[in-house]
């Protein structure tokens, strides 16, 4: 029999017996092996559940770089609290283009090429709140002596002022959207080929320095780098004012158009340049009124944009202690969530996928941009039909947990009991993060065999309320496995 410290403890015992004695010679082999095998080769398993607690963790900032931006400003229903997001956007430099040749642009008096119309469009993949909610928002030209690199980190609570244009001619310029363009025809908003967008019209000034600056020098057009150093370094989106749209942005395009004459013929170009995956996108987001959800010791949060996510103090100590030469087969872990049943049109999203990791890994492994080992770091799906993220085996993260504390208190098989309690607790107090995990929402890449290719942060509006906190505990259901002494 064996005994378990845990007032949770569920006891099974495998015990293989023998069928009888044999007496005479048959075709029944079913037992043989069983009759052969050592008793010191039989397997006990034992499962036991164990505590863990949680609660909420207030997040300032997350590395910023993403495909995807995001501009708006939206106050959850649920729990009053404000997100406000912005994006800088490079573009890049397709290295083919080539403009006309300069003698066949239309060129005014003083020989400078002329930009009939700027525009820049901002393509919506998705929105969230109310279509026809205006959002006022403005457009800051970049700064040429002081540009956002590509081997750089930048964060969510990236500080604009010190990239943007000092120049006197530097673009500024405020606009106002609604998801739906009441400008456009209901005939066309219906087309399959319609795309939302928010369209800015710029000053021609701007896209005729941008043209000339080709002609002049060539050279900044040579690539990407050369182009956002010398000519346009980006843009920054601020919302400037409204409430209760979010805009999820698929591609930002600039195009400058112009009219050529060859043989006679006039034609109208396009000088176009898109922010795309390969130049720098970053998010600034700014949250307010959560810090009551922080308060909260009944529940758990997860908010997404950079808002709210939960830690996880594992119980390694408890899940060993007792179990020295026990192995630890499994560790299972469920997070349930909570409805949130008080309103339905404008509910934000449930997270779709969260990743869990150890906390003093979390910084590293954004900026690092690494991949979910299953040893250390492990993705799930919510599962709609449970109402529940699921963790089916940390086992090799509460070993890793351990043998990380072991190591670094210098613990010795040698030493005394008194010994290595001394030496456990003041590594301990030393590192109190050494057994504590984070839950974060995020968005995955995989391959054609299901690796993942990309772990990214979660920039989308979601919320969820998980049972936890240090009202609620958590079950980690643990199994062991021993072979008979």
């Amino acid at each position: 029999m064996y005994f378990l410290k845990s007032k949770f403890a569920a006891v099974v015992v495998f015990v293989l017996t023998l069928s009888g004695v044999l007496t005479s010679c048959d075709n029944d082999t079913n037992d043989i092996g069983m009759n052969v095998m050592p008793k010191a080769d039989l397997t006990n398993t034992v499962q036991a559940l164990y505590n863990a607690y949680s609660q909420s963790i207030k997040i300032d900032s997350l590395v910023a770089n993403t495909s995807q931006c995001y501009l708006g400003k939206v106050t959850d229903p649920e729990t009053g609290s404000t997100t406000i997001c912005n994006f800088a956007a490079q573009f890049y430099r397709n290295e083919e283009y080539k403009m006309p040749a300069k003698k066949y642009m239309t060129c005014d008096a003083n020989g400078d090429v002329i930009c009939d119309s700027v525009t820049l469009t901002l393509y919506i993949q998705s929105y969230y709140g109310d279509s026809l909610s205006p959002i006022k928002f403005a457009v800051y030209e970049m700064d040429s002596l002081n540009v956002m690199e590509e081997n750089k980190n930048y964060y969510t609570n990236f500080d604009p002022e010190p990239y943007l244009s000092k120049k006197t001619d530097a673009l500024y310029k405020e606009s106002t959207f609604a998801v739906v363009d009441l400008e456009v025809s209901d005939s066309i908003r219906s087309l399959e080929s319609y795309t939302r967008n928010v369209t800015v019209k710029l000053p021609v000034t701007f896209g005729a320095r941008l043209i000339n600056t080709y002609y002049s020098h060539p050279e900044y057009y040579k690539n990407t780098y050369t182009y956002t150093h010398n000519v346009l370094p980006g843009f920054y989106f601020q919302c400037l004012s409204g409430n209760g749209v979010m805009l999820s942005i698929d591609a930002t395009v600039l195009s400058c158009y112009f009219t050529y004459t060859i043989d006679d013929s006039t034609y109208v170009g396009i000088e176009r340049v898109a922010a795309t995956e390969e130049v720098l996108q970053n998010n600034t987001i700014s949250n307010s009124g959560i810090d009551s959800l922080m308060a909260n010791t009944s529940c758990t949060y997860l908010k997404t944009p950079a808002g709210i996510f939960t830690e996880v103090t594992l119980p390694v100590d408890e899940i060993y202690d007792g179990h020295e030469k026990d192995s630890v087969n499994s560790a299972k872990v469920v997070f349930q969530r909570i409805n949130n049943d008080a309103l339905r049109k404008y509910n934000l999203a449930t997270a779709a996928k969260i990743l869990m990791l150890p906390k003093s890994e979390f910084g590293s492994f954004f900026e690092d941009k690494k991949l979910a080992d299953g040893t250390k770091e492990f993705v799930t799906s919510f599962n709609s039909s449970y109402n529940s993220y699921t963790f089916e085996n940390i086992s090799t993260l509460v070993s890793w947990m351990r043998k990380q504390m072991i190591s670094g208190a210098g613990i010795s098989s040698s030493d005394d009991a008194a010994t290595k309690q001394s030496k456990h607790d003041r590594w301990v107090t030393d590192n109190p993060d050494w057994n504590k995990v984070i839950l974060v929402p995020v968005v995955t890449e995989t391959n054609s065999s299901g690796s993942y290719t990309k772990i990214r942060n979660e920039f989308e509006l979601t919320s969820v309320k998980l049972v936890g906190g240090a009202d609620s505990p958590i079950q980690v259901s643990v199994i062991y496995s021993h072979f008979s002494e």
